[in-house]
């Protein structure tokens, strides 16, 4: 095992502004004023020639990773980094020596993060390999953050973006560098954002996610040891940087319990919890699993929050605005603050939590026929989940599915709206991963650091390629974990079966159908299954959201038939739209 120096910091996403010192926002100092008050305060001021940097701590008061060179170089580090298996800020010195924006590369980092770096008379930025997270950017060009919230404080936007809402309420995220407003869009991944005398200019560099095929005649094991041999680039120098403050959320999957077989492979001696109740099978096996093994096991029922006072609700939803940068992924804003007292939680005492988003990558996420396919088949599969009853007049399917393809193209560099079947697979991180699970890292970097180690671009290398027989049902993930660690492979799980068994013929059988329907079957799913109006309860009751939004939806009328969502989740996004637009004075388009 190769020997790392221990991490020894803890550095949680805090949030940068860069805009030009002859012409800062107008509503600069308001934002600052707003942001102290939600437990965001100025870290540091900083100019590089004509633009000024505002470094803000993060909502516990800790400082960004900072280093400064003897010339006055300096790299900022905001999120969860590693580089070259050491932890920010001990990593920084050798980051910018060896820093040079027309040869850099991803290869020896780790983490979900934003780099500012200063050397000579440029200011450079960037994030991680796979672009996770989003470096946001005005219509003019002259403000650039990674904050949502503060981007749509000072940008001062006028217009939500039509095709974004209607992303955001069917998926759950926005797709592509545009975002819920027409005047803020994000950087492409894998671009360096270059400021100096000479103006603003992107570089993009090569992705470091290589989609090599694997040798003809590859057995199932030959391709477990390979891909668990990637993984170790990923899990030795985080276990060996956080060998006992690892906090790993475990449901006993097939994603958890591979994570669960690096760390123990390395040394590590993670504390583990489970969301759900007694009754419910994650905990279950998650608690034999942890018993049998010697782990500490902590089960989370958010569901037990008691709910607010109705008056207590508008400040409770400030709270989740500044903690969710505006908004998040799949959920409403809106709670009782269970979930960002839950994500606060992880980090007591300096806890690391690994998150398993992404996993799938070793598996058919997308459940589609190993055969060629197109980003028409992939859409109606798994992109429209809506009844088109509940959108108004300005939804045009064709536009939506056309904006949709474009941006799948854009994810995976494809020429053509025909597909072969691996770049199906490069969809799964490099579109899905990218932005949905890449925002919900984003947002988790607010409440400190942590790590998604499926997202790490040495994990998704070459999975786009790996033979579908080996990624349908969980054959080589389970054999995966059964190479690391022979006994947690060997576990009952809550699929029916321990993880490296033997497959039985009644889950070969529904799996084998699920991937054998056709995409135009598979589009009318969600109007099928939602055909009755589901309750709007708790923090999306009227007594609730009426104390936060007109329950008339005054704005978002225009784009949705509120009284024709039969979803709540859908309602509760739409209602999230409705705040974002009463607070920011955002409006729809007129045709």
């Amino acid at each position: 095992m190769r020997k790392f120096q221990l991490g020894q910091y803890r550095t949680a996403m805090s949030f940068f502004l860069i805009f030009e010192s002859g012409n800062p926002p107008k509503a600069l100092d308001r934002f600052s004023i707003s942001q102290e008050a939600g437990g965001f305060q100025i870290d540091q001021r900083l100019s590089v020639g004509s633009r000024q940097i505002i470094v803000f701590r993060d909502r516990y008061g800790a400082n960004a990773s900072f280093h400064t060179a003897d010339n006055s170089d300096f790299v900022v580090s905001l999120g969860s980094m590693l580089f070259k298996s050491r932890p920010a800020p001990a990593c920084l010195p050798n980051l910018l020596d060896r820093f040079a924006s027309n040869r850099f590369s991803w290869a020896d980092m780790l983490g979900s993060h934003t780099l500012l770096i200063k050397k000579g008379s440029s200011l450079y930025v960037t994030t991680d390999g796979l672009g996770a997270c989003k470096i946001f950017v005005n219509a003019q060009g002259d403000i650039w953050s990674n904050s949502y919230l503060a981007m749509c404080e000072l940008a001062e936007p006028t217009l939500f973006d039509t095709q974004a809402c209607f992303e955001y309420v069917t998926n759950g995220t926005v797709f592509g560098r545009k975002s819920l407003v027409q005047e803020i869009s994000s950087l492409p991944a894998n671009s360096i954002l270059t400021l100096d005398d000479q103006g603003a200019r992107l570089e993009q560099r090569p992705s470091p996610i290589e989609t090599e095929g694997i040798e003809e005649g590859s057995t199932l094991n030959m391709v477990a040891d390979t891909h668990a041999e990637q993984l170790e680039r990923v899990f030795e120098p985080l276990a060996c940087n956080y060998p006992d403050s690892i906090r790993l959320s475990f449901s006993g999957g097939f994603d958890s319990r591979l994570m669960l077989a690096n760390l123990l492979k390395f040394g590590a001696k993670p504390s583990l919890f489970v969301y759900g109740d007694n009754q419910d099978d994650d905990v279950q096996i998650a608690r034999l699993i942890c018993k049998a093994e010697g782990l500490p096991l902590e089960v989370i029922d958010k569901s037990l929050t008691p709910p607010l006072d109705p008056e207590e609700f508008i400040g409770e939803t400030e709270k989740n605005l500044f903690a969710f940068d505006g908004w998040k992924v799949e959920t409403p804003i809106f709670d009782f603050g269970a979930d960002r007292k839950d994500r606060t939680s992880r980090h007591v005492d300096g806890q690391i939590p690994l998150n398993g988003s992404l996993g799938e990558i070793y598996r058919n996420f997308f459940y589609m026929p190993d055969r060629p396919s197109s980003t028409g088949a992939v859409i109606s599969t798994f992109y429209s989940r809506y009844d088109p009853k509940t959108f108004t007049s300005r939804f045009d399917e064709k536009t939506y599915r056309s904006a949709m393809a474009a941006a799948m193209r854009q994810a995976i560099g494809a020429d053509s709206d025909q597909l072969t079947r691996s770049q199906v697979e490069e969809l799964y991180p490099k579109f899905r991963g990218r932005f949905w699970t890449g925002r919900d890292a984003q947002i988790n970097q607010r409440f400190g650091p942590m790590f998604f180690p499926y997202l790490e671009h040495a994990a998704i290398s070459n999975t786009a390629k790996i033979p579908l027989n080996f990624k349908n049902l969980g054959y080589l993930q389970g054999r995966m974990i059964g190479r690391i660690n022979a006994r947690l492979a060997a576990y009952p799980s809550d699929y029916g079966f321990p993880l490296d068994g033997p497959r039985p013929l009644k889950y070969r059988l529904k799996t084998f159908l699920g991937t054998q329907r056709p995409a135009a079957l598979r589009k009318m799913s969600f109007r099928m299954t939602h055909k009755e109006m589901e309750p709007r309860t708790g923090a999306l009751a009227p007594e609730y959201l009426s104390r936060v939004i007109d329950l008339e939806f005054p704005i978002m009328r225009q784009l949705f038939n509120i009284e024709r969502v039969n979803s709540a989740t859908q309602y509760g996004l739409i209602a999230t739209l409705e705040y974002l637009g009463e607070r920011y004075n955002l409006s729809v388009h007129a045709d």
